[in-house]
């Protein structure tokens, strides 16, 4: 390996170590991707057996790299703002350089839609398009100056990005054969889409007093209360709707006890409103209990999928 390459390599290590760090984030993708396929097996009226094979590591590799692309596009994207508010980003700080961010985009087009191409040729169509996507909202930054005004319209316009991996997953699922497009697959995704939305709102709300000048959170646009309730919210529903799913009260077996699981998440959620409620006169900010509430989330469907499907290894 030349010096050069050994340079590249070591400011990739050191990317992920400040912002992507693999193993936090590979957990993260395979709980997802999994506590998802696994719902929707479950929820399927196909009634087929869950099929662990080659394609649910093409699943889970994909969501890690995608999630790590679409991290490298928000260096590039909020760099302006990192400036002055995040100083020890990679790219801020000169960890990495505009030429290695671009780099990693390249590298992400090559390898994510050939190994999807492979397995599904639309399946690398969708990430492409998702892909470009997360590309294009460089743009709409610039093109619509609402998008720095306002952090819901921002919302509105940057979620599709994450929102789309949970098709894929569907779409991914819908190709093994063992899942079925219907309406139970729709509201299960719903269910994570509000479970994202509380730990997006939650983890940047900020009591306006406290906040520095320029800095963006949710409650300069709707209040800080508005905005606490609103995330609350949107977790209770996403609890709520995936037990509903579930129906536990009227499941045998195992999953009768399994099925509850999700309401474990509401702990760091009533945890996360009481604490930000009662923190007003310090900066504070739960987004601890924000991360906690996504982990108990997938870790209590994955859990659920696991002991109420049948389980089957393919290739």
């Amino acid at each position: 390996m030349t010096s050069d390459h050994k340079g590249f390599v070591d400011r990739l290590l050191a990317f992920m170590d400040i912002i992507y760090q693999p193993g936090l984030h590979l957990g993260f993708a395979a709980f997802w991707f999994l506590s998802l396929q696994g719902g929707f097996v479950l929820l399927s009226q196909a009634e087929e057996a869950w099929v662990l094979s080659l394609s649910t590591l093409l699943g889970i590799v994909t969501m890690f790299l995608i999630l790590f692309y679409l991290r490298a596009v928000d260096e590039v994207k909020d760099f302006e703002y990192d400036k002055q508010y995040n100083p020890d980003r990679p790219l801020v700080s000169g960890v990495v350089t505009f030429r290695d961010v671009y780099i990693y985009w390249v590298l992400a087009f090559l390898f994510i839609p050939v190994a999807n191409w492979v397995f599904e040729p639309w399946l690398a169509i969708f990430v492409i398009i998702d892909m470009l996507y997360a590309l294009l909202l460089i743009l709409l930054e610039k093109w619509l100056p609402l998008m720095d005004k306002n952090m819901f319209f921002n919302l509105v316009i940057t979620y599709p990005v994450s929102i789309a991996l949970s098709f894929y997953t569907l779409l991914l699922s819908v190709s093994i054969g063992n899942v079925q497009f219907d309406s139970n697959a729709f509201l299960l995704i719903m269910t994570y889409i509000l479970a994202f939305l509380h730990f997006e709102i939650v983890r940047k709300n900020l009591w306006p007093v406290m906040a520095d000048p320029g800095e963006k959170f949710y409650s300069f646009d709707v209040g800080p209360l508005p905005a606490a309730f609103f995330g609350f919210g949107c977790g209770v529903f996403a609890v709520v709707g995936v037990v509903c799913l579930y129906s536990p009260w009227s499941t045998e077996g195992a999953g009768a006890v399994s099925g509850w699981l999700p309401l474990l998440a509401l702990v760091p959620a009533v945890s996360a409103l009481m604490l930000f409620l009662r923190n007003r006169e310090e900066r504070y900010n739960p987004r601890k209990f924000a991360v906690l509430f996504l982990v108990v989330f997938y870790a209590a469907n994955f859990v659920n999928a696991i002991v109420t499907n049948s389980l089957t290894v393919g290739i």
